[in-house]
C-alpha cells in the first residue's frame, strides 16, 4: 500500500512537469466500484483498454501519457537485476576461481556457479564482468535478436594491445560494425552456402588420406602415435590451404610445407601465452614486461610475420581454390591477406584440437568404431559427407569438449535475460560447457554417445531434447564463418581414420578437459592405432 502510494505521488509530480496541470488519483475496488486499473482523470472514469475515439482527444492523451509514465515506474521499481557472488574490488571472485583450480578450470567454476545461482548470474573474474547464462532458450533469443544487426564479441585484451601497439589490421574476429558487415556478406556467398562444400571436400579428403597414410606406417610398430598434437595442427593446416589454392594445391604442396610446419609449430603457443594473460591486465603485463607478455609477442610476431608473407605467396599462384573466389568476390589487396590470415590462424588451432577431442572419445567406444566402419567403408566422399551418424562423431565430441566453452556477446540495448534486467553494454558469456552437460537435455550428460544426434521421424534428435543447448559454431549473424569447412575437414578425416584403424587411447582416464582460452588436453593423448582387415 505504502509503494502504490509512493508511485502515484511521483506520477503525478511527474506527469505535471510534463503536461500541465492534471488531477491523478486511484480508484479503489470497493470504494468506486471499478476495477482496479482503472484511473480517474479530471474526474472522468477511464478504463486503460478505452478506444481513443470514445473519448475526448485531450482526455485520451493525457491518459496515454499517464498509462506510460506509470508503466516506467513501476518498470524501474520492479527491475531485477541477476544474483550475483560477492566479490573483492577490481579482483572480484579471483580467489574464488584460484582455490577452484584457476583459469584452467575456469569453465567447471562456472558450471559449479550456475548449479548455485541459477541459468543467469552475474559475475567479476579479475579485469572482466559479465553475465553469464547456460539456458538453451535464452540462448535463441540473444543470437535471433538480442545480439542486433552487427553484434560485437569479447575479445581478449592481450590481443587488442598488441594489434594497437604493432598497428595491425586484423581479419573477420577483429572487425565490428559496418566493415565487418561488409566483409561477412560477401564471405557469406562464398564459405556457407550448400555449394560451397564442392570447393572444400576435394582438398579436405586429400588431407585426411594423407594423414592416414603418415599413421599406417606409425601404426606397424606398434608404438603410439608421436607428437599427435603437432600431426593434427599439421593436417588441419594443410586442409585449409588445400582448400584456399584448388586443385593447384598438389603442384605447390613440397614448397608449402615448410610453412606449414611452422605454423603448426607456433600456433599452439599463441593460444597458451593469451591464456595466461587472460587473467591480469594486459597493459599492466606490458608495462610490468612480464614473462607472459614478452612470450605472446614473441609469438605473435613470428606467426603474423608467416602469414602475412604466405597469402600473397598463394595469390600469386593463380589457382581456383577458396582465395581465388573470395577475391572474385570483391576482397582484394590487403583485405585478403588480413582475413585469409585469420582463418588460417583460427581454423588451424581450433579444428586440430576438435580432432584430438574427437580420437580420445571414440577409444572409449570401439563397438560403435566397428558399426561406423560398416557403416562408412563403402560410401563415396559425397555419401560420407551426408551420413549423419559421421556427422553425429564430432557434434557430440563438441558437446562434450566445445572449442570455445563461452561464446559472447555485448548488448547493443537494455534486454531482459531470463528474470533478469541486463544494460546495454553488457558483457554476456554463454556458458556451452555447462549447458551442453545439463541432463535436462541430455540423457547420460557426461556419457560419449554420438547415436544421441541421429534425426527421428519427426525431426527432433533421438537423445537431445533441446539441441541449442550445444551450439558450438554459435548462430545468427555472426556465427562462425569457417563452420561448413570445419565440418568438411572433421567428417572426411573421422571417416578416413575409422575406415583404416581401430582406435585405442593408452591414457584416456588420466586426460583432463582444461583451457587455455579454448579448450585442450590436460596432456599429451597416447593414441595406439591398429590397422583394420578390410
Amino acid at each position: 500500500m505504502h509503494m502504490m502510494r509512493g508511485i502515484s505521488q511521483r506520477i503525478s509530480i511527474s506527469t505535471n512537469k510534463r503536461c500541465g496541470n492534471l488531477n491523478v488519483t486511484f480508484s479503489k475496488l470497493k470504494a468506486m466500484g471499478y476495477h482496479t486499473r482503472f484511473f480517474v482523470l479530471d474526474g472522468n472514469v477511464l478504463p486503460v483498454g478505452l478506444s481513443r475515439n470514445t473519448v475526448v482527444d485531450h482526455v485520451a492523451t493525457r491518459y496515454i501519457t499517464l498509462s506510460q509514465l506509470f508503466a516506467r515506474d513501476l518498470g524501474t521499481l520492479s527491475r531485477k537485476e541477476p544474483p550475483e557472488s560477492p566479490g573483492i574490488p577490481f579482483f572480484g571472485t579471483m580467489l574464488s576461481l584460484a582455490m577452484a583450480g584457476g583459469a584452467q578450470k575456469l569453465h567447471e567454476y562456472v558450471d559449479k556457479r550456475h548449479k548455485e545461482l541459477g541459468p543467469v548470474f552475474r559475475e567479476q573474474i579479475g579485469p572482466v564482468r559479465a553475465v553469464f547464462v547456460n539456458s538453451p532458450d535464452e540462448f535463441r533469443r540473444i543470437f535471433l535478436g538480442l545480439e542486433g544487426a552487427m553484434p560485437q564479441h569479447f575479445l581478449p585484451e592481450s590481443w587488442k594491445l598488441y594489434n594497437e601497439i604493432r598497428a595491425q589490421r586484423r581479419g573477420l574476429l577483429f572487425m565490428d560494425g559496418y566493415e565487418w558487415y561488409y566483409f561477412r556478406k560477401i564471405l557469406n556467398k562464398t564459405m556457407l552456402l550448400p555449394d560451397s562444400t564442392k570447393l572444400m571436400s576435394t582438398p579436405c579428403q586429400e588431407a585426411a588420406e594423407n594423414l592416414a597414410k603418415k599413421w599406417k606406417a606409425q601404426s606397424q610398430s606398434g608404438s603410439t602415435i608421436s607428437d599427435l598434437e603437432h600431426q593434427l595442427y599439421l593436417w588441419s593446416i594443410e586442409a585449409m590451404l588445400a582448400t584456399l589454392i584448388g586443385s593447384r594445391w598438389l603442384d605447390h604442396e613440397k614448397q608449402l610445407r615448410s610453412e606449414a610446419k611452422n605454423l603448426a609449430l607456433m600456433l599452439h603457443q599463441i593460444f597458451e601465452h593469451s591464456a595466461t594473460l587472460s587473467m591480469v591486465p594486459a597493459k599492466l603485463a606490458m608495462t610490468l614486461r612480464l614473462p607472459a607478455w614478452t612470450k605472446f609477442v614473441r609469438a605473435a610476431d613470428t606467426i603474423m610475420d608467416k602469414v602475412c608473407k604466405l597469402v600473397p605467396k598463394m595469390i600469386q599462384f593463380d589457382s581456383d581454390g577458396l582465395l581465388r573466389t573470395m577475391m572474385s568476390n570483391g576482397i582484394r589487396d590487403d583485405d585478403a591477406v588480413r582475413i585469409v590470415a585469420d582463418f588460417i590462424i583460427a581454423a588451424g588451432d581450433t579444428t586440430a584440437i576438435t580432432m584430438q577431442w574427437t580420437l580420445l572419445l571414440l577409444s572409449s567406444r570401439p563397438e560403435f568404431q566397428d558399426h561406423l566402419f560398416h557403416k562408412v567403408k563403402h560410401l563415396s566422399l559425397e555419401e560420407i559427407l551426408r551420413e549423419h551418424l559421421v556427422r553425429s562423431v564430432w557434434r557430440e565430441a563438441l558437446r562434450l569438449h566445445p572449442v570455445a566453452p563461452f561464446l559472447t556477446r555485448y548488448l547493443p540495448a537494455d534486454a531482459t535475460i531470463g528474470d533478469y534486467s541486463v544494460s546495454k553494454g553488457d558483457l554476456i558469456l554463454m556458458s556451452i560447457y555447462s549447458s551442453g552437460r545439463n541432463e535436462d537435455d541430455f540423457s547420460q550428460p557426461n556419457e560419449f554417445k554420438p547415436e544421441r544426434w541421429i534425426r527421428t521421424k519427426e525431426g527432433g534428435y533421438q537423445g537431445v531434447k533441446n539441441s541449442y543447448a550445444s551450439l558450438p559454431f554459435a548462430m545468427g549473424v555472426r556465427s562462425c564463418i569457417g563452420r561448413k569447412l570445419a565440418e568438411t575437414q572433421m567428417s572426411l578425416a573421422v571417416a578416413q581414420l575409422v575406415k583404416n584403424f581401430k582406435i585405442e587411447c593408452k591414457n584416456r582416464d588420466s586426460i583432463e578437459m582444461i583451457l587455455h582460452l579454448i579448450s585442450v588436453p590436460s596432456r599429451p593423448i597416447e593414441l595406439k592405432l591398429t590397422e583394420r582387415e578390410v
